[in-house]
């Protein structure tokens, strides 16, 4: 379970996480909602500590991954983004071939010693989010041939091939025209059964059709947290309430 206790995160002069609360159920999709600029991506970003290439970030509280509390015990960062993978806004496949950016985290995790074992698990990696049939023939072509909605595919084939517990995703279908996004929406329901996935996304229909739990995030705050139908149907909260109503956005 990934949990945060009592999370600030201050950017220079700015508070942008105010002891922020969280726990993430395990094997279910948590999607992270509110207006732009309310700390959804920081807060993401925080949880594998990618936050700590922001100049003038600094963190007070706890974000515990299984127990560990990964701001103070000095975590090693490589291993913690091993287990908690991260697919971006935008796709970023990385400047070689196909096969090349799903092995790349194999390769420095060191986790197979035979080529035939890596070339296997690859495909293996390819073939979960559904992509393997359309690169036939194409596995040394450069990944910056595929189309937008494959390279995201790609990107989630890469974070899928390191082993992750945790899959975090930001805004990851906001790129991608309607036909792609639907099959990256899907991929991540079917993926829950073995991934903790947390999501964030501007698109309040995308948290309705796939969100298994929401947080609703406002002003570096949370609002409201529980499950999906509890929180869609019937917000404790006005300012939810107004969310979700379209009074802001």
């Amino acid at each position: 379970m990934i949990e945060t206790k009592k999370l600030n995160v201050y950017i220079g002069e700015n508070h942008i996480l105010k002891d922020v609360d969280l726990q993430f159920p395990e094997r279910q999709i948590t999607c992270i909602i509110g207006p732009s600029g309310c700390g959804k991506s920081t807060l993401l970003r925080t949880l594998n500590r990618l936050i700590d290439s922001t100049e003038g970030v600094r963190l007070e509280g706890q974000v515990l991954v299984d127990g560990t509390d990964i701001i103070s015990s000095g975590a090693e960062v490589t291993e913690l983004r091993r287990r908690i993978g991260l697919v971006s806004q935008r796709p970023c496949p990385l400047p070689m071939s196909i096969f090349d950016n799903v092995a790349y985290g194999c390769r420095i995790n060191r986790m197979f010693k035979k080529r035939r074992e890596l070339v296997y698990h690859v495909r293996q990696s390819l073939r979960a989010v559904g992509i393997m049939d359309e690169i036939k023939g194409r596995m040394r072509s450069p990944a910056a041939r595929l189309s937008i909605g494959q390279q995201q595919r790609l990107c989630l084939a890469r974070s899928l091939a390191v082993q992750p517990d945790y899959i975090l995703a930001d805004e990851a279908t906001s790129a991608l025209d309607p036909i792609s996004s639907k099959k990256v929406e899907d991929l991540f329901v079917s993926l829950k059964d073995k991934y903790s996935i947390i999501m964030v996304t501007h698109t309040l229909r995308q948290a309705l059709r796939i969100a298994d739990n929401v947080v609703f995030m406002y002003l570096g705050e949370i609002i409201e947290t529980g499950p999906a139908a509890e929180v869609f149907n019937n917000p404790k909260n006005e300012l939810t309430q107004k969310y979700l109503t379209g009074a802001f956005s």
